[in-house]
């Protein structure tokens, strides 16, 4: 990569773009001029623009489930005015509810049931909005079937000033529902008034015992991973407010309208998924690592596999064909502790792992040393991945450190770094809900580029039905039901947790 800077002195300001608060510098990806404009012929060639635009005009680009894709229409991104209407009379009805409960004060914490898509988008965001708003409520998430998501969640509140809000697309998710039940024990007599559901299902939550004025709607052409945007998001508007919540839907619609409008070489989504493509699927690398140098935004590596991994963990092409290598791994942690954990694995492996840097420029935690050196740290492991150290550096600095030539020779090769290694940089202006909405968005569209590119149908999910399936068999065997055909292990498994309960 040094090569590619010598030979571009303007090879930084070529490769980095700005939208809406956010830098991106790509300089750092293993990409000559030359290899971005095939990257971006091959985008040609797929037909990304024409796929954008038949997202954008609700066309029923989800082909195995015939549905349109619209999340865009819940940030006003649609000119398609029937789904304008549905969203903006929902929007008027969270904002008129959020509105009355602040001001009310009758509530003092709000608890979100939910689970995937229901729950890490909201969750993410509720800690990021912390670095500029103060929230409102005490604001809690039960997300698992462990009985220690819920305890924790309700643990020291009162029921009488505690609002719980039950998400569910189906209003029948396994997980979802048993937390619901055991909430609607918790609050007792206060039920009926301090329960919200929002759901695609409005007979089933009010089938719960849920009242219809306490139900909130959302729609099936809405993903889960993509639903954060919706009326899922309730907590957050109750919490934060909805003027909060308003602005985080511009930034994601600034994003968009960049993501419309933008030529291709100079489209930061289009960019990052090309390069995304030319990482997994021309310098065979199997994981991506997300590293946000911001603690608001340590759920956003869990936010990015579910966007990523469910959307385009998939081998079979839209045409029935075999996929190839589609998504690759999506992990990581915040910075800097993920540098006293798997930056060794980074820079020192035979692994080649590409990197994605998120900063913040502006310090909004008033610690202005601490943020300083987080930025340098940031800022220096992207070069120190890039650069690395050779065996002669190594060995010159050994010598000046006035090592003896035996002790040189038996640790240099140790200190060496083959650098050369790929990353980009994303770096916020502030943290706050506008730029929030348009990093989100810039990741939403990425994916999407990704599987056109890939030719596969990022809005499905039937990865998950199989081990769905057999859990509701393998339960009924553990309540006491007849033990079904399983292989010796499963079978050992069972047999293993029935005497444990039975003991």
């Amino acid at each position: 990569m040094a090569d590619l800077f010598a030979d571009d002195p303007q090879r930084v300001s070529h490769m980095s773009h700005a939208c809406t608060g956010l830098h991106v510098d790509f300089s750092k990806q293993k990409i000559s001029p030359e290899i971005l404009d095939t990257l971006l012929e091959l985008a040609e060639h797929a037909k990304v623009e024409t796929w954008r635009d038949r997202l954008f005009a609700g066309e029923n680009i989800n082909t195995t489930e015939n549905r349109a894709v619209l999340h865009p229409a819940l940030r006003g991104s649609t000119t398609n005015m029937a789904i304008c209407k549905h969203v903006d009379d929902m929007s008027a009805r969270t904002r008129a509810f959020a509105d009355r409960l602040r001001q009310d004060r009758s509530y003092k914490a709000v608890v979100h049931i939910g689970i995937g898509g229901s729950d890490i988008g909201p969750r993410l965001c509720a800690d990021a909005l912390r670095a500029k708003y103060n929230p409102l409520f005490d604001l809690r998430f039960v997300n698992n079937i462990d009985g220690a998501s819920i305890n924790d969640a309700l643990h020291g509140l009162d029921p009488q000033t505690t609002l719980v809000i039950i998400v569910s697309k189906s209003f029948g998710t396994q997980e979802t529902k048993i937390n619901g039940k055991a909430a609607k024990a918790w609050l007792g007599n206060h039920a009926a008034r301090n329960m919200v559901a929002v759901t695609a299902n409005p007979k089933a939550a009010k089938d719960f015992g849920i009242v219809d004025d306490h139900i909130f709607a959302f729609w099936e052409w809405v993903g889960g991973r993509f639903s954060v945007w919706s009326a899922v998001s309730l907590s957050l508007q109750i919490t934060y407010g909805p003027d909060v919540f308003d602005q985080f839907l511009a930034g994601a619609r600034d994003m968009d309208t960049h993501f419309t409008t933008a030529a291709p070489a100079q489209n930061i989504p289009i960019l990052m998924a090309m390069v995304g493509i030319w990482n997994r699927n021309f310098l065979n690398c199997d994981t991506q690592a997300i590293v946000p140098y911001a603690r608001r935004l340590r759920k956003f590596p869990a936010f990015l596999q579910q966007l990523g991994m469910e959307s385009n963990g998939k081998s079979t092409t839209r045409d029935g064909e075999d996929a190839g290598h589609t998504c690759p791994i999506i992990w990581g942690d915040e910075g800097t502790n993920a540098q006293h954990a798997f930056f060794q694995f980074l820079h020192q492996s035979h692994t080649l792992v590409p990197v994605d840097f998120i900063c913040t420029l502006r310090d909004d935690e008033h610690h202005t040393a601490h943020h300083r050196i987080l930025l340098a740290n940031c800022f220096a492991q992207s070069e120190a991945l890039m650069r690395g150290k050779s065996l002669d550096e190594v060995q010159h600095e050994l010598q000046d450190a006035g090592m003896s030539k035996d002790d040189i020779t038996k640790l240099a090769q140790h200190k060496t770094f083959r650098g050369n290694r790929p990353s980009t940089t994303i770096a916020l202006k502030r943290l706050d809900a506008r730029t929030l909405g348009a990093l989100i968005a810039l990741y939403e569209h990425k994916t999407f580029v990704q599987s056109v590119v890939w030719n596969i149908n990022a809005f499905d999910q039937w990865g998950v039905e199989l081990g769905k399936d057999l859990a509701t068999t393998i339960l009924d065997e553990l309540q006491g039901g007849d033990t079904q055909d399983h292989d010796s292990s499963t079978l050992a498994l069972i047999a293993l947790a029935q005497k444990a309960t039975n003991a």
